[in-house]
């Protein structure tokens, strides 16, 4: 039951995120043409996570209050991560961002670990919603690393490797269900201050252009829909 779960999780983490980054490298050439565009898209699509995603759910399991005071937690982890980054400018948005993806996706895998104890029905369900909603994470962090003029080859395999912390936190979601999921709120809500602050400071100050407005209204409407 373990392994399946774990496995389970870590296809849904892996997949999906590598899925955005093999769409970024198939357009790799728009993407450079079309920067600010796919910029505003990036941003887009992770603060449409952060608001429809992460905050929600961490409201509904934690409560406004510790929600609220984890974002903020996840905030300052990120300045602080921010400052010890030792990268060029462009190349420090796109670490930053893929970093904020690992950490977003362990809480998600504890979620997936944990809705297979009390249904497998559930948690199969949820690895598969999961999966799909990772596809524009992918393409999030694929766009910025490719902004930042990263080789196709190491864009693909930095969006595999942000899929794997799902693998763990199913892993560790089935293992210590009881405990995990009374804290997949707080996980939840450092994962959303950490994504907030790199939108805010990294992304949508380097993308000022009308383009830039239509991605990031376009990657609020793909993370809605899926």
């Amino acid at each position: 039951m373990i392994l399946k779960v774990t496995l389970i999780g870590l296809l849904a983490g892996v997949l999906g995120t590598g899925a955005g980054g093999i769409l970024s490298a198939i357009f790799r050439k728009e993407v450079d043409r079309y920067l600010n565009f796919c910029m505003g898209l990036s941003g887009g699509i992770m603060l449409a996570v952060v608001v429809f995603d992460l905050m929600k759910e961490a409201m509904d399991t934690s409560g406004v209050l510790y929600t609220v005071l984890f974002t903020f937690m996840g905030v300052l982890l990120t300045m602080l991560i921010k400052s010890k980054l030792d990268f060029a400018g462009e190349m420090k948005s796109g670490y930053l961002i893929f970093i904020s993806i690992l950490l977003h996706n362990l809480p998600e895998g504890l979620a997936i670990g944990s809705s297979f104890i009390s249904e497998e029905a559930l948690g199969i369900t949820l690895a598969i919603v999961i999966g799909l909603h990772n596809i524009p994470e992918g393409l999030a962090t694929a766009l910025s690393l490719a902004g930042a003029r990263v080789p196709v080859k190491k864009i693909i395999l930095f969006t595999f490797i942000a899929g794997l912390p799902m693998g763990l936190g199913s892993f560790l979601g089935v293992y210590f269900a009881g405990l995990f999921k009374s804290l997949i709120g707080l996980f939840l809500s450092l994962a959303a201050g950490t994504m907030l602050f790199v939108v805010l400071d990294e992304i949508m100050p380097k993308s000022k252009s009308l383009y830039s407005i239509i991605g990031f209204l376009t990657g609020t409407i793909i993370v809605y829909y899926i």
